[in-house]
């Protein structure tokens, strides 16, 4: 068992109130011109259940009030009303809705209002949210959540997720994980951490070079590559567990790449007769099937979502380029034109997008190309920023950033390249991030 990867929860309830509102989409997350929505969220209040708060009260109100903000906020749907601007007095500060002034909300243009209490008990947290429509003056929905002492951060993710998917009707990305790959103990190793960088846990401990971490579909178990052999392998490790797994350690090259979206195959590279080639590896039996045959180098496959087709850097051109590869007629298509050197493509969870990175002018960015359109957008522009991996949702982006004194760290980026913010789990060099599935 893998200490420090279940954020010492002893066990989490969330019991809907009964009279929530009927279900509506307050946000439209396709539209072009959707706006930022004005939102508060009010200081928590202690739940008056039997007079006390508990132990550690003010630094866990703290921790769960940042928290949901930094969530809040990145998330890039609403507008955070200043706590300047909150017109409610101590004495109104309740949860119900009898006790809110939503005339005076409303004169600060507030659309939402976020409200909760809490309560620390011996070894858990008890916490209640609610959200209110200032509007139409009406709770649109209510929760009550149960946690372990430690998990307060938890707690205030899961709320954030809850919050998104009742307004937006697509689920929450802010309890989904991120591996990645740190020298912070003095070889690289893989790591696990919450989204935001919090919660971090080492997943690798061996004295090698461990590399490229990329989750099953299912969120139970990652592969990577490493050099325990004195020669790159891919191995599958347990998530819980660390059981380990020899997936592919042929004399050579082994390069993990990316997993099919039925969790099946394994695309990556391999020594082939000629060069370097592409393969599936298929978990079922064991097998590997070679995918290309030419004297070029192909790494860095990706999946589409279908599962049909395959996006990956080939240098059959000369230099490195974007190249999409049909499973079934297994003819390659380039899709990059514009710059010498791209590499890293990963394709969008809704299957419209690659993400990859561009060299020009010795600096390293990342773009991304809408399928249908054929157009390139530029995404970042300070630093070399490498190895972009989708959320879940595909509403963001994770990705290392090199800075000026040669430090890499992670990152954080809206899909339009808004918001970038950034995280940094370990203080060490951090890079090769990969995004967990929703779990």
């Amino acid at each position: 068992m893998i200490k420090g990867l279940t954020t010492s929860i002893l066990f989490m309830a969330m019991v809907l109130y009964p009279y929530m509102v009927c279900s509506k989409v307050y946000i439209d997350i396709t539209s072009p011109t959707s706006r930022k929505v004005p939102l508060a969220v009010v200081e928590l209040v202690p739940l008056k259940e039997d007079g006390r708060t508990g132990v550690g009260f003010s630094t866990i109100k703290e921790e769960i009030e940042q928290t949901l903000i930094d969530d809040i906020e990145f998330s890039g749907f609403f507008e955070l009303v200043d706590d300047s601007y909150h017109p409610e007095p101590p004495s109104l500060k309740g949860l119900q809705t009898d006790n809110i002034p939503f005339s005076l909300w409303r004169a600060t243009g507030t659309e939402l209002i976020v409200k909760g209490g809490l309560k620390i008990g011996e070894d858990v947290i008890v916490a209640e949210f609610r959200l209110f429509d200032v509007l139409d003056e009406v709770m649109i929905f209510g929760k009550r959540y149960v946690v372990g002492k430690g998990s307060a951060r938890r707690l205030a993710h899961a709320f954030a997720d809850d919050l998104v998917e009742r307004l937006t009707g697509r689920v929450g990305v802010f309890t989904t994980k991120i591996l990645f790959v740190s020298d912070a103990a003095g070889t690289k190793q893989i790591y696990i951490s919450d989204y935001d960088g919090k919660n971090v846990a080492r997943l690798t401990r061996n004295s090698s070079i461990n590399l490229s971490p990329q989750w099953l579909p299912r969120g139970k178990s990652f592969s990577y590559t490493s050099y325990m052999k004195g020669y790159p392998c891919v191995y599958r490790q347990a998530l819980r567990t660390g059981r380990l797994e020899t997936i592919a350690c042929r004399n050579g090259i082994n390069i993990g790449g990316g997993w099919s979206p039925d969790g099946r195959y394994l695309a990556l590279t391999m020594k082939g007769k000629k060069s370097p080639e592409l393969f599936l590896f298929d978990r079922e039996t064991g097998k590997l099937h070679q995918l290309t045959s030419n004297y070029s180098i192909d790494v860095s496959p990706s999946w589409s979502p279908d599962g049909r087709k395959l996006v990956y850097v080939s240098d059959m051109a000369g230099k490195p380029q974007i190249y999409v590869l049909d499973l079934i007629d297994k003819k390659p298509q380039r899709i990059t034109f514009e710059g010498r050197y791209n590499t890293s493509p990963v394709w969008s969870p809704d299957g419209r997008s690659i993400l990859y990175v561009r060299r020009e002018d010795s600096r390293f960015n990342i773009w991304l190309m809408d399928i249908k359109s054929g157009v390139h957008r530029q995404l970042t522009f300070e630093g070399d920023n490498l190895e972009p991996s989708w959320s879940p949702d595909g509403r963001y982006i994770v990705y290392e950033r090199k800075d000026q004194r040669g430090r890499t760290t992670l990152y954080l980026m809206r899909r339009d390249g808004s918001g970038k913010r950034r995280v940094d789990p370990t203080k060490g060099n951090e890079g090769a991030p990969s995004w967990s599935p929703f779990r």
